[in-house]
C-alpha cells in the first residue's frame, strides 16, 4: 500500500462517471479483478497502472501538501457532486486550487 493514498477516490471518481470496474479496466489495459483489489485497498498498484486508471477516468495523480489537503478534497468534492445544470461560469477543479506566485 502506498502511503497516504486513499484508493477508494478511484471508486468515487468511477462512480462519478457511471462506468462500471470492468469498462475502467478496460480503458487502462488491466483486469477488473485488478480494479477492484486497488479500489478495495488490497492491492499494492505500481505508478504505471495507477497512471493508466487516471488517464482513463480523464484525471491526474498529484501530490498535494497536507495543509491544503482538506481544501482540495472538499473542491474535488464539490466538483464532483455539482448538479449537470449548475449556472454560471465553469470552473475546474485546477482553476480553483491554483495559487498565483507572486511573479508577473
Amino acid at each position: 500500500m502506498i502511503f497516504g493514498l486513499n484508493f477508494n477516490d478511484f471508486r468515487v471518481l468511477r462512480n462519478s462517471f457511471r462506468m462500471s470496474q470492468a469498462k475502467l479496466a478496460d480503458l487502462a489495459g488491466i483486469s477488473q479483478g485488478k480494479v477492484s483489489r486497488i479500489e478495495g485497498g488490497t492491492a499494492n498498484p505500481e505508478t504505471l497502472t495507477l497512471n493508466a486508471m487516471c488517464a482513463a477516468l480523464d484525471a491526474e495523480l498529484i501530490l498535494v501538501p497536507r495543509r491544503i489537503s482538506g481544501d482540495v478534497r472538499s473542491m474535488v468534492d464539490r466538483h464532483l457532486n455539482r448538479p449537470a445544470s449548475a449556472g454560471g461560469p465553469v470552473i475546474s477543479v485546477r482553476d480553483e486550487v491554483f495559487i498565483p506566485d507572486g511573479d508577473p
